[in-house]
């Protein structure tokens, strides 16, 4: 959320959705549910299981929403609910390996390059670690703060500045070679 009429839009919406107004509670969704789906693909790598941890995760939302008491709290108290259902797809996962020992790595996204060779943002998160491209993703996509950053991630707001300065670089390295 870039700008102070988005943040209070949705404090709004969130703020009818929690007294029953159906109608706000449908915008919201709406406005939110590609961002916890594309934060889902770059975290597993998997359209399916992106499509299914977002399914999970509004789910969770709506149950939860009524209990949320700052509106303004909504991006990150959204996104934790986000990045805990992609940490439980991500043990299930490996629970299933275990189970039938196989030691496969979780399928990557196809790369399609457009008209002209040039990637798009989502192209280039692709391309980079997950835990890296989550940063930018909600760093300068979602513009939340070091802090929620961090508190979304529950790692330490130091590592979120370090992994936000190396995926700064890998991303730059990403479009030089991309336009060489």
């Amino acid at each position: 959320m870039h700008n102070l009429k988005e943040r209070s839009f949705n404090e709004w919406l969130v703020i009818e959705s929690q007294r029953g107004e159906k109608e706000a509670f449908n915008t919201l969704i709406q406005n939110w549910e590609q961002r916890y789906f594309l934060y889902a693909l770059n975290r597993l790598k998997s359209r399916d299981a992106a499509k299914d941890v977002t399914q999970e995760s509004l789910i969770s939302i709506s149950k939860g929403l009524r209990k949320l008491s700052d509106p303004a709290s909504f991006p990150k108290w959204s996104f934790r609910i986000v990045e805990r259902r992609c940490v439980d797809w991500l043990r299930k996962m490996i629970r299933e390996r275990e189970f039938i020992q196989a030691q496969e790595e979780l399928p990557e996204i196809p790369i399609h390059d457009g008209i002209e060779d040039k990637l798009s943002v989502e192209q280039l998160l692709s391309k980079m670690d997950s835990r890296l491209a989550i940063i930018l993703r909600l760093y300068y996509l979602e513009a939340l703060t070091i802090q929620e950053i961090a508190e979304v991630s529950d790692v330490p707001s130091g590592t979120v500045k370090s992994r936000l300065f190396y995926a700064r670089k890998m991303m730059t390295k990403l479009l030089e070679n991309d336009h060489e």
